[in-house]
């Protein structure tokens, strides 16, 4: 019965802390001056974060990129298709009228049970 309580603890915590979607934005004032793009007024340096766990290729837990901060279940958030809207979604919401320089890292980790994790990252500017 002891065994069986740990388990469902450790499975309880994993549930808290697992998939996990937000968007950063360094706004202008933060920049000191610096341009990030060669066209343009500068309005923010944005970085977008996505993480998931995996069983093979099925996506078990999975950050939301629809609603950032929350969990997707079943649904394969962690790839470049899925983050792209919400990086340019938090561009319109500054107002800026481009988002210039998308760059993405990926990376997976792990054998049967593994994770997958994605950050895009992108410039805005009027």
């Amino acid at each position: 019965m002891k065994k069986i309580a740990l388990f469902l603890s450790v499975a309880a915590v994993a549930l808290l802390f697992a998939g996990c979607a937000s968007v950063e934005a360094v706004q202008n004032p933060n920049l000191n001056g610096q341009r990030v793009s060669l066209s343009g007024t500068p309005v923010a340096h944005l970085n977008a974060q996505n993480w998931g766990i995996y069983l093979f290729t099925i996506p078990l837990l999975t950050g939301s990129t629809t609603s950032p901060g929350n969990i997707a279940v079943l649904e394969d958030t962690v790839n470049v298709e899925s983050m792209i809207p919400m990086v340019t979604a938090k561009s319109n919401e500054l107002k800026a009228s481009r988002t210039l320089d998308l760059a993405s890292q990926y990376s997976v980790g792990g054998f049967i049970f593994y994770t997958r994790s994605i950050n895009v990252s992108a410039n805005a500017v009027k």
